[in-house]
Order: C-alpha cells, then structure tokens, then sequence
C-alpha cells in the first residue's frame, strides 16, 4: 500500500495538487490529502479538487458512505477560494478509501450507487483493495452532473491508476 499511495503522491504532485499528510478533521485523520486550484472555464469558474485518503482494515457501505462525508465537509471546509459554490466556484472531492477487505456489497454499491448530490460540486467515493490492487468508483453517469463523471473517472484512472498504468 505504501508504494501504491507514495506513487498517487508523486502523480498528484506532478498534476499541480498540494499534498498534506495525516490532516485531522472532526475527529478523523485522513492520512493524506491533496488540493489543487485554479481556474477552469469549463467549470465557469475557480475549480477547487481534492483528494482525501483513509485507510480501512475493513471497509463497509456504512464507513464508506461516512468517510465520504467527512471528506466532503472537510474540502468545503479547507478550500481556499472564499466565493459560494455556484458563484464562479465549484468543489470537487474524490473520498478514497484504502481498505485491507471490502465486501462485494459495497464494491457493488460504490460501482453502482448514485453519488450524493451537491450544488456546484461533487462527493465521488473511491475504494482501492488492497489484497487486489484494483479501484472502485462509479461508473455510470447521473443524468445531475453529466457533464462531468466522464472527466471524473478519467482524473480518477490517471492520478489513482495503479502502479504501471497511465
């Protein structure tokens, strides 16, 4: 796992993110967390991404689903940009969750679930399983947000992507 999230460091370094480690926030230490902000015209406005990392020796539908909550509430939290979201700023958070076991219920649900829906930003949950060095995250797309989980799960391949992938 160290050499899985040492390489998503350099990855995210490399694509402009300030990375931080072992972030505590309302009682949860996310072991990393990575934020980049700039402008993006196709978001109509300052972009702020962030990428939130907890480690789970079994994760579960039910921590996942509060591990991205947290998340999100910290990214909202720490971004930089003081503007409302919808005003020329949208947040966007990719809660990943490293987890030693994950049951096929919240792989399934991960995969397949609507994510929770945020005005001017997003909540996208990640796991990486570790014993199978393999990424889950949604892959459909909400009719809420369209334009955007193509970008999503492409961002998510490149900088999450495991070791040896582009």
């Amino acid at each position: 796992m160290d050499s899985w999230l040492t390489t998503t460091r350099d990855r995210l370094a490399s694509a402009g993110f300030v990375t931080l480690d072992d972030v505590p926030f309302e009682g949860r230490t996310f072991r990393v967390v990575g934020r980049r902000t700039r402008f993006e015209l196709t978001k109509f406005g300052f972009s702020e991404s962030f990428f939130l990392f907890g480690q789970f020796d079994r994760l579960t539908s039910e921590a996942l689903r509060q591990f991205s909550a947290d998340a999100f509430r910290c990214a909202k939290e720490t971004r930089v940009i003081p503007l409302p979201c919808g005003l020329f700023e949208s947040v966007w958070c990719y809660a990943v969750a490293i987890s030693k076991a994950v049951d096929e219920r919240t792989l399934t649900s991960v995969r397949f679930d609507t994510p929770p829906k945020h005005w001017a930003a997003a909540e996208i949950p990640v796991v990486y399983d570790q014993t199978q060095g393999k990424l889950s995250y949604f892959e459909k797309t909400p009719l809420w947000g369209s334009a955007y989980y193509r970008g999503f799960r492409k961002q998510i391949r490149q900088l999450l992507g495991e070791i040896g992938q582009t």
